[in-house]
């Protein structure tokens, strides 16, 4: 009934959290093992690229962790499951694709300056995609969903705990 939510939240999140996993191996191996360097740019650019990619990185971690905050609660407030589900279907793939093209757009300013701080800053991102990932029992939490709810959603995947049944 609810499968293309659940698939969508599986297929996004996955994209998301492996591909900024990806990018950020590749590229970190481009800056220290690949014989090629991008033409050295100035002080001046480099010093720049530097602030521009830390205000990005800051400002999207702020956003990202203000946007789970204050659509969780909402999301649970929903009247039905279908719209909790399709809800939070939008919120992870709004969050874990947007995450992604700052860690892309991240990357790339890290090639062209040689700045490897933005690589750390980079991996901070994507450790916050690590904690965010939505498995089977963080969207119940996140969604506030009952025993019953989850097991028509996931079915015999879905583990009662036995401290609840007594």
């Amino acid at each position: 009934m609810f499968e293309k939510e659940i698939k969508t939240i599986k297929r996004t999140s996955q994209i998301g959290l492996w591909g900024s996993v990806g990018v950020v191996i590749v590229a970190g191996l481009f800056l220290y093992a690949s014989p090629w360097r991008f033409p050295q740019q100035t002080d001046y650019v480099n010093r720049w690229m530097l602030i521009a990619g830390s205000v990005l990185a800051v400002l999207s971690l702020s956003m990202a962790l203000l946007v789970i905050r204050k659509q969780m609660p909402r999301l649970r407030q929903s009247e039905t499951l279908g719209a909790k589900l399709t809800g939070y279907a939008a919120h992870i793939r709004s969050l874990f694709l947007s995450i992604f093209a700052v860690v892309i757009v991240l990357c790339l300013m890290m090639l062209v300056s040689n700045q490897n701080v933005l690589l750390m800053l980079a991996m901070v991102i994507v450790l916050t995609l690590f904690l965010a990932y939505p498995n089977i029992y963080k969207v119940k939490v996140d969604l506030g969903l009952s025993d019953e709810e989850m097991k028509m959603l996931y079915g015999d995947r879905y583990v009662v705990d036995s401290k609840d049944e007594a």
